[in-house]
C-alpha cells in the first residue's frame, strides 16, 4: 500500500484572524453620547450668546429735574462673567470629547473602558461646575426680579425688562446643558458597570 501525504501544502494555512464585529450595545451607546455631547454644545453656545446680548441702556429718572443714562449688562456682576465662562468651558468641552468620542468610533468599532472612564470623572467634574454656575446667575436673577428688602437691593426687572429676559433665557438653556451632562454621567457609568458585569 502506497502511503498517502496528510501534511497540508504550505498555501493551505488557516486564517486564524478573528474580524472586529460591531456591537449593537457598544455603537448605539456612542451614537447617544455623541448626540449628547452636540445638544451640550447648542445650548451652551446659546446660552453664552443670549447672556453676552442682553445688554440694554435706559435713561432713568433720579428726580423729577433729572434724569441719567444707566445701564443693565452682564459683565456688571462677577456672578455672570462666571456663568458665562463655565458655559464658553462646557461649549469647548464637548466638542473635544464628541470628536474623541468620534475618533474612537471610527478606530476600534467602540469606545474603550480607559476612555469611558475619563469621560465619567471630566462629565461629573464639569456637571458640578455648570450646576454652581446656573445657581450663582439664577440668585442674581432672582434679585433682579425680586429684590431683597432686607439688603435694601431694589429689583431692577421693571425698568430692565429685555435684560432680564435674555437673562432668563440664557439661564433655562444653561439648565438643559445640566440635564443633559447628567445624562452623560448616567450613560457613562452605565456602560462600564455592564463591561464589568459582563466579565
Amino acid at each position: 500500500m502506497a502511503a498517502t501525504n496528510t501534511t497540508a501544502p504550505p498555501h493551505a494555512t488557516i486564517d486564524t484572524e478573528i474580524p472586529v464585529k460591531w456591537s449593537g450595545g457598544v455603537k448605539n451607546h456612542i451614537i447617544v453620547d455623541v448626540a449628547l455631547r452636540a445638544l451640550l454644545c447648542v445650548t451652551g453656545l446659546g446660552a453664552v450668546i443670549v447672556m453676552v446680548t442682553s445688554k440694554q441702556s435706559k435713561m432713568i429718572p433720579i428726580s423729577p429735574v433729572m434724569i441719567i443714562p444707566l445701564d443693565a449688562n452682564w459683565s456688571q456682576s462677577p456672578a455672570y462673567i462666571y456663568y458665562v465662562v463655565a458655559n464658553c468651558v462646557a461649549c469647548l468641552y464637548s466638542i473635544i470629547t464628541g470628536a474623541s468620542s468620534v475618533l474612537a468610533l471610527k478606530k476600534i468599532g467602540g469606545s474603550s473602558e480607559k476612555l469611558q472612564s475619563y469621560f465619567l470623572i471630566l462629565d461629573s467634574l464639569l456637571l458640578g461646575i455648570v450646576s454652581s454656575a446656573v445657581g450663582a446667575g439664577a440668585a442674581v436673577a432672582y434679585i433682579g426680579l425680586k429684590g431683597n428688602s432686607h439688603s435694601r437691593w431694589n429689583k431692577i426687572c421693571n425698568m430692565f425688562g429685555s435684560f432680564c429676559h435674555h437673562v432668563g433665557v440664557s439661564l433655562f438653556m444653561s439648565l438643559i446643558s445640566t440635564v443633559v451632562l447628567l445624562l452623560l454621567v448616567w450613560l457613562s457609568f452605565y456602560t462600564l458597570t455592564r463591561k464589568i458585569m459582563k466579565r
